[in-house]
């Protein structure tokens, strides 16, 4: 985690530090969501259209990949519970 002092200007404005712009790839005229969350005010890079779409299909990705497991799961402890029940 990075952490800063940054000060507010007679008009309410910040500047985000360098360091924090590199990292997260900000450039002039970029778009940010400013919100308060838990008593916090949290700035967060706003997603292009394409960035949103990426994270969508990761999501999905890793849901299939999840589903995919339980099915093995399930198809296991439906075997066992077929050979349980062949012993009565």
């Amino acid at each position: 985690m990075y952490e800063t002092i940054a000060t507010v200007g007679e008009r309410g404005q910040i500047t985000l530090p360098k360091a924090i712009r590199d990292k997260e790839g900000l450039k002039s005229k970029d778009k940010v969501i400013v919100k308060i969350e838990n008593n916090k005010i949290v700035v967060e890079k706003k997603l292009s259209k394409k960035g949103k779409e990426k994270l969508m299909i990761e999501g999905y990705k890793k849901m299939a990949a999840r589903d995919l497991e339980l099915e093995k799961e399930m198809r296991y402890m439906s075997k066992e519970a077929d050979e349980m029940l062949d012993d009565y």
